[in-house]
This record gives C-alpha cells, structure tokens and sequence, in this order.
C-alpha cells in the first residue's frame, strides 16, 4: 500500500507562505515606485472651474511635471528645462488651500502691457490663438490697462485662458506669482480619453504675425 510522504506534504504551506511574501515585496516596491513619482516626478491635477477654457475644463485630470521645479533653475536647467512663457502650470496660492491653473505670460525682467484688449511682452503683441473667439483681455487692479509693468526677478505673471472668468496676476489676489509658489508645469492629460495626450507648451517667440507696440513709454 502506498504512504504519503510526510514531507512532501509539509512542502505545500511553505510553497504558499513564499508566494504570499513575494507578492506583498511587489507591492511595496510598486508603492515605493509610486510614492517617489508622485513626491518628485509628477503628479496628478484635477481642474476645477473655468478660468482655462477652452484649454481645460472642469473635472479634467492632468499630470504635471515637478522635475522643472527642482532642476529647472540649477545648473541641470538646460537639460531640463525651466518654466518658459506659454506654459501651463499649477501653483499654491498664499491665501488659499487650493492650488491654481495658468498660464505663463511673462517671466522676470519682462514689460507687460494691456492695451485695446491685447497683451504685450517687451513692447511686441501676443498672438493668444488658444483663447475664445473674440476674448479680450481687459485690466485688472493689479495690471490694469495702459499701465506699465515690469516683473521683478524670480516671479512669474499668469492669466487664466478664459480671461473674463479668471482670477490671476491681474488681479490684487494674485499678482506676481514667485517661483517658490509653482508646484510645475503640466504636460499630459489623461482624461477625458478624448483628449488624452501631450500639452504643449506654446511658443510665442516665433510669431511673424505679432504686432509691435509703437507707442513710447516708461516702466512704472
């Protein structure tokens, strides 16, 4: 008569308690992947309200990239890359527990100027193609038309694409963002799926159609 072998069947549980060990070592690494993407990589945004339209909508998820945050002004920068004009970024308000979304106009050392519904950089008109048809940009409190601004050093003017329903650096409640407020630039969305892919920045050097602004002027 045959007699099961005592050992073989010891070997079972121990096969299923090296499997067990296994998966939650995967886990934890995966986790750890994870918690190291999300504190210094990227992270995830959920957009909340309108001010980006038609850019963003609410209820979009995007991810933004946080490595332009950490390197962008180091030497690491060129390879990097640092925040430019054009790019969409997220940034923590100081009188508020949300975070933003904007987009940057200008940088520091940059002239700014409203005027008849368009905006100036360095006395030469931005052609906005991503705003609403027919969107002026009107003044604020903070810039207001016809007045002159110069950014100081280290901060950042943003608008929000939906210019008449946004609250952003022309106003008193935000005006001169500092770098130390943005949390970095967004670059994927992915979702809706429909819209699922890369953002761009926008580049307004190459503009042949930009329009100059002749009238003379001094900075305030």
């Amino acid at each position: 008569m045959f007699k099961t072998n005592p050992f073989l069947q010891e070997a079972a549980p121990q096969q299923e308690s090296n499997v067990i060990v296994d998966l939650l070592q995967t886990v934890v690494v995966a986790l750890s992947i994870c918690v190291v993407i999300y504190l210094f990589i990227a992270m995830p945004n959920e957009v909340h309200g309108q001010s980006m339209e038609p850019t963003f909508h609410d209820s979009e998820l995007l991810l933004t990239n946080k490595i332009v945050q950490y390197l962008g002004d180091t030497k690491l920068g060129g390879v990097f890359g640092d925040y430019k004009r054009g790019d969409v970024v997220i940034f923590k308000h100081t009188l508020s527990q949300d975070d933003f979304i904007k987009r940057i106009i200008a940088v520091g050392g940059d002239t700014v100027i409203l005027q008849d519904g368009y905006v100036y950089v360095n006395g030469t008109r931005i052609e906005e193609t991503y705003l609403p048809e027919g969107r002026r940009t009107e003044g604020g409190n903070f810039i207001a038309e016809g007045q002159v601004i110069k950014v100081p050093e280290g901060t950042y003017v943003v608008f929000g694409d939906n210019r008449s329903n946004s609250t952003d650096s022309r106003s008193n409640v935000v005006g001169f963002v500092k770098r130390s407020q943005l949390k970095g630039r967004v670059f994927f969305r992915y979702w809706p799926l429909e819209e699922f892919g890369v953002v761009k920045r926008v580049d307004y050097t190459n503009q042949e159609s930009a329009a100059p602004f002749s009238t003379s002027f001094s900075v305030a």
